[in-house]
């Protein structure tokens, strides 16, 4: 039996306590703190639900992932560490929970009455664990390689970058995991994965641009993540063609949808131009749908950039980006 996390005030009952609490509790526990009429009654009235063998919790708490990894972690006993796609949520790497918590154990252990929401891994070997949200799990980094044949391509290399923006090291243990760990599956897209964040791939959206999208001769110039500066500020381009002068921003539904995020593109598009810089900007849908049509418009348009253009009847902007501009005598009003 676990030690006592949450003792109720003297004379509460049951059932006014267990609401008030996403901890899960053995039975035994409850029955010492309480009484078995007590906990008897909780259950068939409706307060309190078993989630594992043995396990209750309040029913108001019990499909939440706080109360799942908890009961988990209690039906599962010593030895055992939460892993896989439960310890990325945890760490705040994922951000919609799981369907099932994994623990994790040793390839001896045997363990039965496992609740249907419980996946169990057995490893031939311990691996580094940390203490995350108060719980003892497998290091995120390791708990990724673990999960990533079991996750979506979004949510795989939109977990690494949030582990890597959170924890830089994460980068270089992930690396040795992928390429260490025994009976890991899909390795090489994983290797390939960690391969594109090491380049500078910040999510999943700049990982789906370099894999399928701005593929070519042409786009292997690309600076990623390039820091430039400007008189109205300091600005990281997603990709950026020096022959051309030009920014290709990859616009991700989460950071680009209102008019305050839209306002600081637009600022940020001018100070760009201010300087030279053009900035070609493709929405998700865009990437994801027509991946065709982004990579021929950027060939395009770095092309055009790329070449000087001199006409009789306009004059040219020197400099690595050429643009043409028309005189004032040749543009009519509609």
């Amino acid at each position: 039996m676990t030690s006592l996390r949450s003792v109720p005030t003297p004379g509460t009952s049951l059932a006014q306590w267990l609401p008030r609490t996403w901890r899960s509790y053995h039975g035994a526990e409850l029955e010492a703190l309480f009484s078995h009429r007590q906990l008897v009654s909780a259950i068939e009235s409706g307060v309190a639900k078993r989630v594992a063998p043995g396990i209750y919790a309040s029913t108001t708490h019990a499909e939440s992932m706080a109360t799942r990894v908890d009961a988990a972690m209690q039906w599962a006993g010593s030895e055992a560490w939460i892993g896989g796609a439960a310890s990325l949520f945890l760490a705040g790497a994922l951000r919609t929970p799981p369907s099932r918590v994994e623990v994790v154990v040793p390839a001896a252990r045997r363990m039965s009455g496992r609740p249907r929401w419980v996946r169990v891994r057995r490893l031939s070997y311990r691996p580094l664990t940390v203490m995350v949200d108060g719980c003892d799990a497998v290091e995120p980094a390791i708990a990724w390689c673990h999960a990533f044949s079991e996750m979506a391509p979004d949510v795989r290399a939109s977990a690494l970058c949030e582990l890597v923006a959170a924890d830089p090291t994460a980068l270089e243990l992930a690396t040795r995991a992928a390429h260490d760990l025994p009976r890991l599956r899909e390795r090489k897209r994983m290797a390939a994965l960690v391969a594109r964040v090491a380049a500078g791939a910040e999510s999943y959206l700049e990982v789906h641009a370099m894999d399928e999208v701005f593929v070519g001769r042409r786009f292997r110039a690309l600076l990623k993540q390039h820091v430039v500066s400007t008189g109205g500020g300091r600005y990281r381009l997603d990709m950026y063609d020096a022959a051309s002068m030009t920014a290709i921003e990859l616009d991700g539904a989460t950071y680009h949808a209102g008019v305050k995020e839209w306002q600081r593109d637009l600022r940020r598009d001018a100070d760009l131009a201010a300087v030279g810089i053009l900035t070609l900007r493709f929405s998700y849908r865009d990437l994801t749908e027509r991946p065709q049509w982004c990579r021929t418009t950027a060939r395009d348009v770095l092309r055009l950039r790329s070449v000087p253009v001199r006409s009789e009847h306009a004059g040219t902007v020197e400099g690595p980006s050429t643009v043409q501009i028309a005189p004032l005598n040749a543009i009519s009003a509609p």
